[in-house]
């Protein structure tokens, strides 16, 4: 892992302003002397994800982004899934110093800690407006990172990137009453997978490489896995014929970027700072572009045919209810003081901004 030299960056640039004012090159140079005395720093991230995923795609953007403000003189060099570890091993490897950063989703390190889906997505809670604003200005954000410290993991972790709600399901059977999930081979992780056992679906956990076959095979009646246009890119509505909404498991989906402490710890300061900026920069850009995506997937699926459903008002209050009781129950039986603070905190939030939304925002149809 690469270590930067200890000299300040506020020393540099002084000494490099004070140049420039003693009439030594002119404002050119100070300007030059300022980019020469920046460190040279070289990292390796990698990701959860296979190239061309648009998931990838959020590191590649955020590496381009920190190249850019700092001109080049701080790289991140971005590698897919199993280039250096496996897809699920990038909180170890860089918690070890293995790597110095990573991009995933929060919600695969429940093990490690019970309030690590609050970070990634909630059943029927917070949709991707309210999850950004909970995150950057409700004290999510803090209560993230106390997380990972309360993990012991090595870390520093930040939101990185959002995409709308995930598809609920690319089926071979329509899903709209509550009858129709009885029974059902439905391919589901987490609380979500949880949740629905209670409700009588036969819940299996697949890694995405065996979705496609799964649903081919009739191995699974239906799965979900991400957003309308990863899913596209997966090819699910080739081997189903329907798709189902809302996105009633995670209505906001939320990544991680995430930095070895030790290496993070050792950056200027400003470089801690591009990397912040980077990161929410390309978490409303990638946002913003996926949403245009998904909407083209969903356009794709009616032309290839594919027949929607929609899940009935009635039965998403009805799951909402068992959702959140078995999140309610969760965090009692654990008896953990900080996954009662963030459900505590995103749940106070939801009722915040749902009042605020009623009365601010203008009927749509």
């Amino acid at each position: 892992m690469f270590r930067i030299k200890t000299i300040t960056l506020a020393m540099a640039i002084f000494f490099a302003m004070a140049v420039g004012f003693t009439g030594c090159g002119g404002q050119d140079a100070g300007e030059d002397s300022v980019e020469a005395v920046l460190p040279d720093v070289r990292w390796t991230l990698q990701t959860t994800w296979s190239q061309g995923w648009l998931l990838h795609e959020m590191a590649e953007d955020f590496a381009k982004r920190v190249n850019d403000l700092s001109s080049g003189k701080f790289i991140i060099d971005v590698q897919p899934a199993g280039a250096i570890v496996g897809g699920l091993e990038v909180l170890d490897a860089a918690d070890s110093g293995a790597i110095d950063a990573y991009h995933s989703w929060p919600g695969y390190w429940m093990s490690k800690h019970p309030s690590a889906p609050f970070f990634a997505s909630i059943p029927l809670h917070l949709e991707p407006l309210m999850h950004t604003t909970w995150l950057y200005n409700y004290g999510g954000k803090e209560l993230y990172q106390e997380m990972m410290d309360e993990a012991g993991q090595n870390v520093v972790v930040m939101p990185g990137g959002v995409t709308g709600p995930e598809m609920l399901a690319h089926s071979n059977k329509p899903l709209e009453e509550m009858e129709d999930w009885k029974g059902l081979k439905y391919r589901a992780p987490g609380w979500w997978g949880e949740v629905l056992k209670e409700l009588g679906v036969a819940v299996t956990m697949l890694p995405g490489t065996e979705l496609y076959p799964a649903l081919d095979r009739g191995i699974l009646d239906a799965t979900e896995f991400s957003t309308p246009a990863v899913n596209r890119q997966q090819g699910f509505h080739e081997v189903a014929d329907f798709i189902a909404g809302p996105g009633l498991h995670q209505p906001t989906c939320f990544f991680e970027l995430g930095f070895n402490k030790d290496a993070y710890n050792e950056l200027p300061e400003l470089y801690k700072k591009i990397i912040d900026n980077a990161a929410m920069a390309m978490t409303l850009h990638m946002w913003t572009k996926s949403n245009v995506a998904d909407m083209e997937a969903l356009d794709h699926f009616e032309e290839r045919g594919i027949k929607r459903t929609y899940v009935e008002p009635e039965v998403q209050r009805e799951m909402r209810e068992q959702a959140w009781e078995w999140i309610d129950n969760d965090v009692k039986k654990r008896d953990n003081d900080h996954y009662s603070r963030t459900w505590a905190s995103v749940n106070e939030f939801w009722e915040r901004f749902s009042d605020y939304e009623q009365f601010m925002v203008p009927v749509r149809k």
